[in-house]
């Protein structure tokens, strides 16, 4: 019986920690009305339903649903792994060889306040194949807020990994863990439970760089792609250099416009002991420091050596 008890007491201390080390991973954006949250590969938006969760009306609403958004699947389905009363629906878009965008669609019903509430979560990824997959943890810890302070953006300032972050004046917002400076570079970043998934999510962001369409009358080339030592967060870290090509082609214009180029650095490491994919990058154009050779922004992260300068 002793033994049982303390099989019990380590189950409980190890999903702790688990919920602990979630939690960590676990980003949130007001996003200027628009809030959204993050965690490793997932994308979560909430929003609250009107109508009363009910197996006839809720499934009935989800086919509309469905229907008015062209989806293919109609059918509402459970996840056994979710035990909150719940539906959803499937939606993938293929970007290209082996990249896929999954959405997922759940109406949910639950208390929050001693009230009853209808939500809808939208829940998007990207994989090498069509997946219905989620994290049940990141919706569950949305659900009971328990979103950890030091993880909110979308301020004038952020926590990175331990680390404050200020944001200079030009910078701002454009996704829950996206920061764009227009002459000083931009990052995007997400945290993950192994390397190896950090690893797979830059290799998936690295192939969607060419697939994203160009603006009008421009088109990206990919230049150069060599694998660097560089310093991140102050760690000798290995990294993806590519460099793409963006040609202005209007056919009267094209004369006065010159070619820009594009650096990027894709890295995937363990930064103060979680794994983390980030992507940093800059235009030939933007200013940069004498001491760095890199622009104010992204300065804040990486160092080159001074070969790479």
């Amino acid at each position: 019986m002793k033994t049982y008890f303390y099989l019990l007491f380590l189950l409980s201390l190890s999903l702790v920690a688990q919920t602990k080390d979630a939690q960590k991973r676990l980003y949130y954006n007001p996003m200027e009305g628009d809030p959204a949250y993050a965690m490793g590969k997932y994308k979560l938006k909430l929003q609250g339903f009107e109508e009363t969760f009910d197996t006839l009306t809720t499934k009935q609403n989800m086919v509309d649903f469905a229907k008015k958004n062209h989806f293919l699947d109609t059918i509402p389905k459970q996840n056994p792994k979710l035990k909150i009363p719940h539906y959803y629906l499937t939606y993938y878009k293929k970007n290209g060889e082996n990249h896929w965008q999954n959405t997922m669609i759940y109406f949910l019903g639950m208390k929050m306040d001693g009230k009853d509430v209808s939500l809808i979560a939208t829940i998007s990824s990207v994989s090498e194949a069509p997946s219905e997959e989620i994290d049940t943890e990141m919706l569950q810890l949305v659900l009971d807020r328990k979103v950890p302070k030091e993880n909110y953006m979308g301020g004038r300032s952020f926590d990175f990994l331990g680390r404050k972050v200020p944001l200079m004046d030009e910078c701002y917002w454009t996704g829950v863990n996206i920061v764009r400076c227009p002459t000083k570079g931009e990052m995007n970043w997400s945290l993950h439970p192994t390397l190896a998934e950090a690893q797979q999510a830059i290799a998936l962001q690295k192939r969607w760089a060419m697939m994203i369409p160009a603006p009008e009358n421009h088109t990206m080339s990919l230049l150069m792609e060599r694998d660097i030592t560089l310093l991140f967060e102050g760690k000798e870290t290995r990294a993806t250099e590519i460099i793409y090509n963006e040609h202005y082609q209007h056919p009267i214009l094209k004369s006065h416009h010159k070619d820009y180029k594009l650096i990027v650095y894709y890295i995937a490491t363990e930064v103060r002991g979680q794994a983390i994919a980030c992507a940093i990058s800059y235009y030939d154009y933007n200013e940069r420091l004498a001491d760095t050779g890199l622009p104010e922004f992204v300065s804040q992260f990486v160092r080159l050596p001074k070969s790479s300068r």
